[in-house]
């Protein structure tokens, strides 16, 4: 083994045992989900009421047929300047 490899190989792997398991305590842990629960419903409250199905529907057919429109518009011009 050269001294390059032995720099990045585990030599003692029983030193990872030594090392604790850090988790929050239960009283921590359950402050900061009710302070994220909190911001959530906050959130939810300010944005207001939820669109209508039908206009998740209709806006991104009205934008997808304004791009053809303009892609069509593009490659008419682009036939008639090079006379295909």
């Amino acid at each position: 083994m050269t001294e390059k490899t032995a720099r990045y190989e585990d030599e003692s792997p029983g030193d990872l045992a030594l090392l604790g398991i850090h988790e929050p305590d239960g009283a921590r842990d359950a402050r900061a989900r009710a302070r994220c629960h909190a911001v959530l419903e906050r959130r939810r409250r300010q944005s207001g009421p939820a669109r209508p199905a039908w206009r998740s529907r209709l806006e991104p057919a009205i934008v997808g047929s304004l791009c053809g429109m303009y892609l069509f518009e593009v490659l008419s011009r682009a036939v008639d300047l090079y006379r295909f």
